[in-house]
């Protein structure tokens, strides 16, 4: 951009948007005013730099008018594909529209309020740590000797401990001390926090339960 063009964006045409954004404007989203006057200054200077490539002579109300118009109709400098749901545009023509998880979307058969993270949620485990814990669990029972891995095929199966028993032809305190065996293996192969590992919700679903809390105490308290 050449010295003219910089000295024509910033005391023609910058001063143009700072005044009129505000007033023709309307923020999508999370967006605000001042994040909208310097997207649309970016666009600004874009058009100007064309411009000037092309040897077009501009003036800069026209530059600025152009500029505020295109954002107001929800273009970006970052983007101008309507594509993305997110978009601003996108919006603007009613294509999409952002809604809060916490959007009620009806009642249960006990009368309790359904949001709309209660309908996205999937409750399943990821795939990925189901697949390397399958490999685990492999690994270990590979491992262990011809009675701890039909202990640990018949506990598998849901049965009890004194169907295990009979099953392996040990007493009640055989395979007591059979499950503790097995219980220590396991504890040093998977480390010692195995067992609040498979206690623990996933980080996800307790932040949205967390979220919830605070806004029943919040109810609460009003």
């Amino acid at each position: 951009m050449s010295p003219h063009a910089e000295e024509m964006l910033c005391t023609e045409i910058v001063p143009r948007i700072r005044s009129t954004v505000p007033f023709t404007v309307k923020p999508i989203g999370s967006e605000d005013v001042a994040e909208l006057i310097q997207d649309t200054i970016a666009t600004a200077a874009a058009m100007l730099h064309r411009a000037e490539a092309a040897g077009k002579k501009v003036t800069g109300s026209t530059v600025a008018y152009y500029a505020v118009k295109l954002t107001r109709a929800g273009r970006r400098s970052t983007s101008s594909s309507k594509t993305d749901v997110m978009h601003p545009g996108t919006q603007i023509t009613g294509r999409t529209r952002v809604v809060s998880f916490d959007e009620p979307m009806g009642m249960d058969e006990a009368g309790e309020t359904i949001t709309l993270a209660d309908i996205l949620e999937n409750r399943q485990e990821d795939p990925s740590m189901m697949a390397a814990r399958n490999m685990d669990w492999e690994t270990f029972y590979g491992k262990q000797t011809r009675r701890g891995r039909k202990f640990l095929s018949v506990v598998a199966e849901g049965s009890s401990l004194r169907h295990g028993a009979r099953a392996l032809g040990l007493s009640d305190s055989g395979i007591q001390l059979e499950k503790r065996k097995l219980a220590l293996a396991l504890t040093e192969f998977m480390g010692a926090n195995i067992w609040a590992e498979v206690n623990r919700q996933p980080m996800w679903r307790n932040n949205i339960v967390a979220g919830r809390e605070r806004q029943a105490c919040r109810a609460a308290r009003i």
